[in-house]
């Protein structure tokens, strides 16, 4: 899958509501589930909560002093990936849907400086992407991107080849073949986004400098969208941009900060954090960026929004 220079952007060819106040409750089931899990300090430190797409059903699911954050679901709704600093470094865990059985899978000695984080579990449920800066080439570069198996184990952590940089965010295609990411390269070109193709083991860009920084990727299910966070436009907006045809729509355009965004399961809605109601909150639009509404409502911050992939 070779990319072309089309405007800016490169060719990317494919494989294959009214607010409901409520309070936290017990997390009950362990079943697939369909909802949107995010982090919040509204009980005094970050923790992992999900809420339903109207702002119903929040449930905290982490209960612990250190630091929750990063949650990614399982491709069967099943499992929440996440970091923690609980055993004293920041490792990648996994626990049920439900916040049961957190499971520490880099199991790195205490206190270690070394760090993993922000766990992507590939569509087909056997490994992750993650950053790592156990690694760093060089100064410029301490955040790389690396592969896990979801059986775990440090020594199992393989970096991915591609040039050095801060890779900051990521995203799978939804057949697995590839790695949309952004990263600021040690030339000094900007954060743009690249491609990694896997079979070919070969980086691509994505975007240009005129988009910079980009920031965000996230694929919809179907492939023919990479939602993503850009200053194009003198301000962070999100912005959509067809995989076939190299179009690109402002979705929110708005003067706020709008960062993060995630696809709803059929791929009609985004969630995503705003700061336009003065802190951050998670946000709801439809796909099409119309019908914007505040689902989390809360003095504190909210961010780090990540949707199931389950259908309800």
């Amino acid at each position: 899958m070779r990319p072309r220079n089309l405007g800016g952007f490169f060719c990317i060819a494919l494989l294959g509501a009214a607010l409901i106040a409520c309070q936290p409750r017990t997390p009950a089931s362990a079943l697939p589930v369909a909802a949107i899990a995010f982090v919040s300090d509204r009980d005094g430190n970050e923790e992992i909560y999900v809420i339903q797409p109207d702002g119903s059903g929040l449930t905290r699911l982490t209960d612990n002093p250190a630091v929750d954050r990063d949650p990614a679901w399982s491709p069967d709704g099943r499992q929440i990936a996440f970091r923690s600093r609980r055993d004293g470094s920041s490792d990648i865990f996994v626990m049920q849907a439900d916040g049961a059985r957190p499971t520490n899978l880099a199991r790195d000695p205490q206190d270690s400086l070394d760090d993993e984080f922000h766990p992507a579990w590939h569509p087909s449920g056997a490994e992750f992407a993650l950053y790592t800066d156990r690694y760093a080439p060089s100064s410029c570069a301490v955040h790389q991107l690396a592969l896990m198996p979801v059986t775990g184990g440090l020594d199992n952590i393989r970096l991915l080849d591609i040039p050095p940089g801060n890779q900051i965010s990521f995203a799978w295609s939804p057949d697995g073949n590839d790695l949309v990411f952004s990263s600021s390269r040690c030339d000094g070109s900007g954060t743009r986004l690249y491609l990694w193709e896997r079979d070919a083991n070969a980086v691509y860009p994505v975007t240009d400098g005129a988009w910079s920084p980009a920031l965000y990727p996230a694929w919809s299910h179907d492939g023919r969208f990479i939602a993503f966070v850009s200053a194009h436009d003198g301000n962070h907006d999100i912005y959509r941009l067809n995989t076939l045809d190299q179009t690109v729509i402002n979705l929110t355009n708005h003067p706020a900060r709008d960062t993060e965004p995630t696809w709803s399961p059929d791929d009609s809605q985004l969630a995503f954090v705003t700061d336009r109601d003065g802190n951050n909150e998670i946000y709801v639009m439809e796909a099409d960026g119309s019908h914007p509404r505040n689902i989390t409502s809360h003095p504190s911050a909210d961010i780090s929004p990540a949707w199931s992939p389950v259908i309800p």
